[in-house]
């Protein structure tokens, strides 16, 4: 994928925006249920896209291969879903889309690792 850096921060930013639209409704209803939804929305969403995006654009060596485009599927596919499973728990509903989002996003971060450890660290010495 050639332009995984541009992808994820721009995935990244628009978690950012969400995150901080649910963060103001919470904060002027006074009612902070959602906290959880939040915090995942600008973590998950927002922090790691953009940092994967950035590691990707100092790093252009990990973006060769199938295994980039993997992750970035696991990743970008399993954010939202554990978003909206965390809601959905929230309101008491089914963890299983949680379940399946965690599984997902976890999977990226697990492949992350490995591309790093293949190229990335090796690049940077």
């Amino acid at each position: 994928m050639k332009r995984i850096d541009v992808i994820y921060i721009t995935l990244g930013v628009v978690y950012l925006v969400a995150g901080m639209i649910v963060g103001i409704v919470m904060g002027t209803r006074q009612d902070f249920q959602f906290a959880p939804v939040h915090a995942h929305i600008n973590l998950v969403g927002f922090v790691a896209h953009c940092v994967f995006g950035l590691v990707h654009r100092a790093w252009p060596a990990l973006r060769a291969g199938i295994i980039a485009s993997v992750q970035f599927w696991l990743f970008v596919a399993g954010t939202p879903l554990l978003v909206a499973g965390i809601a959905s728990s929230i309101l008491g509903g089914t963890i299983i889309l949680a379940v399946i989002g965690s599984i997902l996003v976890l999977l990226g971060a697990f492949l992350f690792l490995v591309m790093m450890l293949r190229t990335g660290f090796a690049e940077a010495t």
